[in-house]
């Protein structure tokens, strides 16, 4: 595989950095998958997520930019008044142009928590998104959620990750106790720094139901994390009846929200990657 560091954008405002697959790898006309900043953090992700995903998608086969939005990481600030999400989909419509130069016509965003939000606004504006991935997006609690709710006490998993926050430090070194505290760190950066605009239930639905009609592909996955406990909670909050023909759903209950662990963030990977294969398959034949 190659990657290039890259400026584009007017002004070469723009940073990013463009993986691509080996010749003998390459699948001609399949699309190119996108990632930017999750929060205020730069074009990495959690973990070097998008790094780690973007290596494992050329391997496969695809190219991928993971590039900061403007004002983030080594991306400058644009001059206008516009707000933080129409300006992260006005980047990502720059960017896809900027590739269309270097002949990539379609796309799939990658979304992590907060980057759900461009993901999801990009995916509904332009007709050249083909599959959009939310990890970790939109959710909202439900009567079944509730009802679920006190099942965490019997979560061993759950109860690890609670110890290891209230343990003091020097007690993470004794013998025996090293492997909890380990998980002490996997909270780090979940603070809340900025908020953020959610879309009502009945918003989603529909915006879903006009990916599902336009034959965009969409992949949902979900940890651990208390807002979400169960792998029917999307068609609960949503109202939807059923999956559409190109939905899929997975929930990670072991994993927490920024996919701290290593295992927890290579079954993600697998999981995107594996996804981009039968949506490439199912969208532009066999490779």
């Amino acid at each position: 595989m190659t990657e290039h560091a890259l400026s584009f954008a007017a002004g070469g405002r723009l940073t990013g950095i463009l993986t691509e697959p080996d010749t003998d790898r390459c699948r001609p006309g399949a699309p190119l998958v996108l990632s930017s900043n999750v929060g205020i953090n730069h074009h990495v992700g959690p973990y070097r997520f998008f790094v780690d995903l973007s290596r494992a998608l050329a391997r496969r086969g695809f190219a991928s930019l993971r590039f900061d939005l403007s004002g983030l990481g080594n991306s400058g600030a644009r001059k206008d008044t516009l707000g933080d999400l129409q300006r992260a989909v006005d980047d990502h419509v720059e960017a896809m142009n900027f590739l269309a130069t270097r002949g990539y016509r379609r796309f799939v965003p990658v979304g992590f928590c907060s980057s759900v939000d461009a993901a999801h606004g990009i995916a509904l504006r332009d007709e050249r998104v083909v599959g959009v991935c939310f990890i970790e997006g939109y959710t909202f609690r439900t009567r079944g959620f509730f009802l679920r709710y006190p099942l965490r006490l019997f979560d061993r998993a759950r109860w690890r990750r609670v110890l290891s926050r209230k343990m003091p430090p020097i007690l993470r070194d004794l013998p025996g106790l090293r492997r909890l505290g380990r998980f002490a760190t996997a909270f780090a950066g979940q603070d809340q720094v900025f908020l953020r605009e959610y879309p009502e239930p009945a918003d989603l639905r529909r915006d879903y139901e006009a990916l599902i009609a336009r034959g965009t592909h969409q992949l949902f996955i979900y940890t651990g994390d208390d807002n979400y406990n169960h792998q029917g909670q999307f068609l609960e909050f949503t109202g939807l009846t059923s999956l559409g023909p190109t939905m899929k759903i997975v929930h990670l209950p072991e994993a927490d929200h920024t996919l701290f662990r290593v295992a927890d963030r290579d079954h993600a990977i697998a999981l995107v990657c594996d996804w981009m294969e039968v949506t490439a398959v199912a969208s532009y034949g066999p490779r």
